[in-house]
């Protein structure tokens, strides 16, 4: 018990060297829905935002609730590490939420240790998202229900708590649904009215919608992300969504509990046939996710709850636009558990020491990738701070200092210095300057503009990289930019020695 409490600690303690991290990835979006929220509580998503090149309502783009927002609002203005600090008490209460679950379904609280350790966990712990709220709020009130359960104690507080991590992330609304389909097919019916509790936080939420927009944002966003159903979009994301899961969430490093080995092999074939169009790297990760998906299979009642968790996580994320390795969280203990649950305490203290080192390893990256991209921005603001403006220029109504392309930590950087982001398929104004982030996803300009000054940044040797276009891997999407077109990925990291990020300078003609 000594050696889980001390690795415990570590693990509440891991992100304190990363907060200090700028902006990255869809920080920058958040850290907007925020000022959003502090200027008007009630309309979040009323604030504008430029995201894929057109500036319009966060209401039509950003496809979560304002929970983060909310939460972030008290802290507008603040700096960063204050800002990621304001983040931990969530990650504290998914450790007491993953101490008590591991404790109900494994027997053991030493099987709390992978789900905290989990890279996608370790990566969201400090993260300006909405991901660190979410899995503490699905493990705290998942072990909580349970509790109920067994002590025949009220179960309905708990399927609240479980209900709001939906204020966070739309993709936990189904997890309600789950503990209901269990508690009808294991004879617990009389549990059905209290778990209908999971959803009164979404049902308030849809009203103030009405009430704030005149629409139910889930609903806006439902039509906005139905938009990749073909047959090679399912294959695609199923692919990636394996991968992810295999490669960043649930490693399959534990020894199998009885019953798993058929779901688990079946899951590896599937996963490897998905991800084969990507190569062996694309099949291996692939088949890694698989095996830890069929995990969460077999007989038994635990493994029908968990079956059910786990399946429906993966169904959910078919249904979206594109995939990323975090939205794996509401479902990740599911199949966590199902790969730990009958492991001895050694066995999960090595997986959480295997999958804590390849979370930390990523969190430095990140740190890297992050900033590099605010160093760049800070070299086009001044360059752009020691150009002669042109004299043609009206004084009203006033100019940006410039223009720039490309979204996540670029983005918050050259915007807080006044730089405005340039709308897809426009000019740049005659002899004015445009900043382009090479990786940071830039939407196209029309016109001509002259290159003056090429910058990037790049790693002292190669290394573990979660962001390698080079390599196809994309921890954050199942897409890199590619030229002229992006290309579709699977690989969550790869080994590559690439520019973290580049930056050109232009004039416009």
């Amino acid at each position: 018990m000594r050696t889980d409490l001390l690795l415990l600690l570590l693990l509440l303690i891991a992100p304190l060297p990363w907060l200090d991290q700028p902006v990255h990835y869809d920080e920058a979006n958040f850290l907007t829905l925020a000022e959003g929220a502090a200027r008007d509580p009630w309309r979040p998503h009323s604030v504008r935002i430029n995201w894929q090149g057109t500036e319009q309502p966060a209401f039509e783009v950003l496809s979560n609730p304002p929970g983060i927002a909310w939460w972030q609002a008290p802290m507008r203005g603040q700096p960063i590490p204050l800002r990621r600090a304001w983040m931990l008490p969530w990650w504290w209460l998914a450790a007491w939420g993953a101490w008590r679950l591991a404790d109900r379904i494994a027997g053991s609280p030493s099987a709390a240790l992978p789900l905290l350790a989990a890279p996608v966990a370790l990566l969201s712990s400090a993260a300006l998202l909405p991901d660190g709220p979410l899995y503490a709020l699905v493990l705290a009130g998942s072990a909580g229900t349970l509790e109920a359960d067994r002590g025949g104690r009220r179960i309905w507080p708990w399927a609240l708590v479980l209900g709001c991590a939906s204020l966070f992330r739309y993709s936990a609304l189904p997890l309600p649904l789950v503990w209901i389909a269990w508690a009808l097919a294991t004879d617990r019916r009389g549990h059905v009215p209290g778990l209908l509790a999971g959803f009164l936080p979404s049902g308030l939420l849809a009203l103030h919608d009405l009430h704030a927009y005149g629409d139910v944002h889930l609903l806006a966003m439902g039509r906005f992300q139905s938009v990749s159903n073909t047959l090679p979009d399912l294959h695609h994301k199923a692919a990636a969504a394996l991968a992810m899961l295999g490669g960043a969430v649930a490693l399959p490093i534990a020894v199998p509990g009885r019953g798993a080995g058929g779901p688990m092999l079946a899951g590896a074939l599937i996963g490897a046939g998905l991800g084969a169009a990507w190569g062996w790297q694309g099949a291996l990760f692939a088949a890694a996710g698989g095996a830890a998906l069929g995990s969460a299979g077999g007989a038994g009642r635990e493994r029908l709850r968990l079956g059910l968790w786990a399946g429906g996580g993966f169904l959910s994320l078919m249904a979206l636009r594109f995939t990323a390795a975090r939205y794996w969280l509401p479902f990740a203990p599911a199949v966590l558990m199902g790969l730990h649950r009958q492991g001895s305490p050694a066995q999960h203290r090595i997986a959480a020491l295997l999958s804590a080192s390849l979370g930390l390893a990523l969190l430095e990256d990140q740190h890297r990738a992050a900033t590099a991209q605010r160093d760049l921005a800070e070299v086009a603001v001044r360059i752009g701070a020691q150009a002669e403006a042109p004299s043609t220029l009206p004084p009203d109504p006033p100019e940006p200092p410039g223009w720039f392309a490309g979204h996540w930590g670029f983005q918050w950087y050259m915007e807080q210095a006044g730089w405005r982001a340039v709308e897809a398929g426009a000019a740049v104004p005659a002899g004015r300057l445009l900043a382009t982030a090479r990786e940071a996803w830039p939407q196209p300009v029309a016109g001509r503009c002259v290159p003056f000054v090429r910058r990037e940044i790049r790693p002292e040797a190669a290394g573990l990289r979660g962001y390698a276009p080079s390599q196809g891997a994309n921890l954050h999407a199942n897409w890199v930019m590619g030229d002229p077109d992006p290309v579709r990925t699977v690989l969550p990291w790869a080994w590559s020695g690439e520019a973290y990020e580049g930056l050109v300078i232009c004039r416009g003609e």
